[in-house]
């Protein structure tokens, strides 16, 4: 681009010389710096945006295919997440069903296991006879009304969150994103789970069982 404005202030050049003398002197230093002008702004603009004129690339995300379709029988994959992950709305994973309503309330809607909008907590087992004795070992959120420990909710884009978790510890059959530790061919799972559209994250499971 510069050596066409400069073949252009060149071709102007010239023509001042046949032009009468009562022409303006400076008007070709005036048209330089107006083009100076403009190369700074535009450089100041790339600056800014973090680019030489080209477009940064899109994330590209991990796909289904990258990961294995089975594993040997009970074999581990992953890894448990460390504790703080698995809370949810300050419910720590493994509270009482009592524990649960003391810090959040009576249930916003009936259900399986404790309500309250789009979040829900479910159990395992009891420590006793009593219902608020269940133990939670399992979580799901459904909407906006709550988010995990790093901030991520129903409605965000796979690439979010794959910009604050990583790589998925594995992706299935369902397409669903799982960070955590299971046994194949069993019922042993204990992570985070996206459930997604292809695009955005539909529902978010945190379990330990």
């Amino acid at each position: 681009m510069k050596k066409l404005t400069t073949s252009i202030l060149l071709a102007l050049f010239s023509a001042t010389l046949f032009t009468p003398t009562h022409v303006e002197a400076s008007w070709l230093s005036n048209t330089w710096k107006k083009i100076e002008k403009s190369w700074n702004e535009a450089g100041k603009q790339s600056s800014s945006t973090g680019t030489s004129g080209a477009s940064t690339s899109a994330i590209r995300l991990p796909q289904r295919s990258e990961y294995p379709s089975n594993f040997g029988l009970h074999q581990v994959v992953g890894h448990s997440l460390d504790s703080i992950e698995y809370q949810v709305l300050g419910v720590p994973m493994g509270a009482t069903f009592g524990q649960v309503k003391a810090s959040l309330g009576e249930p916003t809607s009936p259900g399986h296991g404790l309500v309250y909008g789009g979040v829900r907590f479910t159990q395992a087992f009891t420590k006793g006879d009593s219902k608020d004795s269940y133990i939670v070992d399992y979580m799901e959120i459904t909407n906006r009304d709550a988010v995990t420990h790093r901030g991520i909710g129903v409605g965000d884009t796979l690439e979010k969150v794959y910009e604050v978790y990583g790589r998925p510890t594995h992706i299935f059959t369902t397409n669903t994103w799982f960070y955590g530790g299971f046994m194949w061919n069993s019922d042993f799972i204990t992570g985070i789970s996206f459930e997604n559209d292809g695009e955005r994250v539909t529902k978010i499971k945190i379990e330990a069982h």
